[in-house]
């Protein structure tokens, strides 16, 4: 039967699944780039029979098979995985009382972001500071000791405040995660058939992060592809497997 597939335009989505603590796969989000590449090795033997030389024989062999692609969305998920880290989910709440050493024209970098509701105090709670006087906030509701207030070098302080729910993600301490990877894809060049592929075991590397620039950021993440023993048969691939429809 003749195969009537041609030109392939391609968009779809992507599934990551942990494979340490496997939760299903979850989707990485927009991806403007996907790729999958083979680096080969080559090994030469050169003929030494003549003159002149030349090439008595070769083998091309696949040293490894890479992933590539570039996540546009920030997901806790994903920049965890850029910086090898763990990504934790904390609920609104408040804090009384967080002690900090306050420097006029200095910043009070609080312990949670979004802060609402906040007041400053002397440390002995005797003095409340006066809002835009004595310190401003900042877009994440931390204080910013103004330069002209009542609040000198090196003075001990506490602040009570609310904050909002947030995300944090500790960097550099979960390295050698290993994640299955899914790509449903569509065709658009084929009136949006789909493929499917799928890597059993994927160990990707560090990808930057980006926050300051005039262009929508992304993190381009490499990955290179391990195999799965648990895949078993003849002709059954320990690496990856696309399955396109007709």
């Amino acid at each position: 039967m003749a195969d009537l597939r041609g030109a392939f335009l391609g968009v779809g989505k992507q599934y990551l699944e942990d494979l340490d603590d496997p939760q299903g796969l979850i989707f990485v989000g927009n991806c403007n780039s996907l790729s999958y590449e083979a680096t080969p090795q080559e090994i030469e033997e050169q003929d030494y029979t003549t003159p002149g030389g030349g090439l008595d024989a070769s083998v091309q062999r696949i040293s490894a098979l890479n992933v590539t692609y570039n996540a546009r969305h920030f997901k806790t998920a994903n920049m965890a995985r850029a910086l090898y880290g763990n990504a934790t989910d904390v609920a609104a709440g408040t804090v009384t009382g967080e002690p900090h050493t306050a420097h006029p024209g200095a910043l009070i970098l609080l312990a949670n972001p979004g802060a609402t509701n906040v007041e400053v105090t002397s440390s002995d709670g005797l003095t409340t500071y006066v809002l835009d006087t004595d310190y401003t906030l900042d877009p994440a509701g931390f204080p910013i000791i103004t330069e002209t207030g009542a609040i000198s070098v090196a003075t001990p302080i506490k602040v009570n405040y609310s904050y909002a729910k947030h995300a944090t993600i500790q960097a550099l301490v979960k390295s050698g995660k290993r994640f299955r990877q899914v790509f449903v894809g569509l065709n658009e060049a084929r009136s949006g058939k789909p493929v499917v592929i799928e890597v059993f075991r994927v160990n990707h590397s560090p990808a930057t992060l980006s926050f300051i620039g005039d262009e929508f950021q992304g993190m381009e993440f490499t990955a290179k592809v391990e195999k799965d023993p648990t895949k078993i048969g003849t002709g059954i691939s320990q690496y990856m497997v696309i399955k396109d429809v007709d």
